[in-house]
């Protein structure tokens, strides 16, 4: 099982397919499982090596009992470790939800390395000041997640979401590489990521009518295009 350690935990990743380096980061209570199970990986393996990591806290990955290895800054910072170790200086990167908050915190320190950056269902604001809608209640998990997943972790992962400070204006202005950022049109969030979009200067919104949060993750047959289309410079 492949995992990589950092700061004396280890977390499990997948390297599946041939082509540029793109990196997959799911969201929250998800893992690499789930990019497979949605279709993600079969329709993008062929033109891309894709690099997974599940998340602390999630998947294969350990459960540490420390918050500020949940915080997105702990995340990006394994991300790059694990590139580095495998010896992958630039690539791209697609998340949804939280792991598109990855996304965005890879501007702040590593924006040379990225050649582009896909986001679904989630902006670059810190949750203190833009709600962040969806989110950990324990007593909302199902038994099924509470067999997959240890339910601490998932609320320190919570607890450190909600710490993320996002990314200012300066920090997306002054990112010129291509951005793809998708929504379904009943995302909570939608508002506040078509926003965004705008302040990037080299950026794509796409909105996927009719579906949800989450929908938009699995209806990949709606944005796919789109994505393939980003990943070859449009």
């Amino acid at each position: 099982m492949p995992l990589i350690e950092v700061k004396g935990n280890s977390y499990y990743y997948e390297i599946v397919g041939n082509g540029a380096p793109l990196v997959l980061i799911h969201p929250y209570m998800s893992s690499i499982f789930h990019w497979h199970k949605s279709g993600w990986v079969d329709l993008l393996k062929d033109d891309n090596k894709l690099i997974m990591l599940d998340y602390p806290g999630h998947g294969k990955s350990a459960s540490p009992k420390e918050i500020e290895k949940y915080y997105i800054s702990n995340v990006s910072e394994i991300l790059i470790t694990l590139l580095n170790e495998l010896g992958v200086n630039n690539f791209s990167v697609f998340g949804f939800s939280m792991g598109g908050r990855v996304c965005f915190e890879l501007i702040k320190k590593y924006k040379d390395k990225l050649n582009c950056i896909i986001v679904g269902g989630m902006h670059p604001r810190p949750p203190k000041t833009h709600k962040k809608i969806i989110t950990y209640k324990e007593e909302n998990l199902t038994p099924i997640i509470r067999q997959k997943f240890d339910p601490y972790a998932l609320k320190l992962c919570n607890e450190a979401q909600d710490e993320w400070k996002g990314i200012n204006d300066e920090e997306i202005k002054f990112f010129s590489k291509p951005v793809l950022l998708f929504a379904g049109s009943e995302d909570p969030y939608y508002n506040w990521i078509e926003s965004a979009s705008k302040l990037f200067v080299n950026s794509e919104f796409i909105v996927i009518e009719g579906l949800g949060h989450i929908g938009a993750f699995w209806r990949t047959n709606r944005i796919v295009d789109h994505i393939k289309l980003t990943l070859n410079g449009r």
